[in-house]
């Protein structure tokens, strides 16, 4: 095994996944938590799905759009077989407001319609994080961090002074 290549983990730690073409809701939501919680952001259903896949325990957070609207409510139809550890929760323009109850209905557990108020959503981020256990670490990894040579040597800075 080479020592400069990353090591394969089971599972990346629980995140928050923020699904939206823009990066409107990120940024808000990133003014909300303060700058020390782990958002990441996707463009699409399929980048934010494939970076749960890594990342089971993580809150995903997705735009609901026009052109997104069939393809969520089919994913919501699976969910919980599909990502028992993860939450959903949809943000959307205030145009679908009406439509909350179906959202909710399907699988989210939130449902926001403006990006000024976003206190409920981190409360729901950091909630579901501070509840997600760490992922276990790959035989790998543990047998690599256990090896004497890979621990840092200490020094003793009373020679050097």
């Amino acid at each position: 095994m080479n020592p400069s290549e990353p090591l394969p983990d089971a599972a990346e730690p629980p995140r928050i996944l923020m699904a939206e073409p823009s990066g409107g809701w990120a940024i808000a939501l990133r003014r909300e938590l303060g700058p020390d919680w782990p958002i990441e952001e996707a463009r699409s259903l399929a980048e934010c799905w494939a970076r749960l896949a890594r990342s089971p325990g993580s809150l995903a957070v997705v735009q609901l759009t026009q052109g997104n609207v069939e393809s969520l409510l089919s994913r919501m139809a699976r969910w919980e077989d599909e990502h028992p550890r993860a939450r959903l929760a949809v943000v959307a323009d205030r145009r679908w407001a009406g439509h909350a109850w179906l959202l909710r209905e399907a699988g989210a557990v939130l449902f926001v319609t403006s990006p000024r108020r976003l206190a409920p959503l981190a409360a729901l981020a950091r909630r579901h994080l501070a509840a997600q256990p760490e992922p276990p670490i790959s035989v790998q990894r543990q047998i690599w961090t256990n090896l004497p040579w890979h621990k840092e040597p200490r020094m003793n800075t009373d020679k050097h002074r």
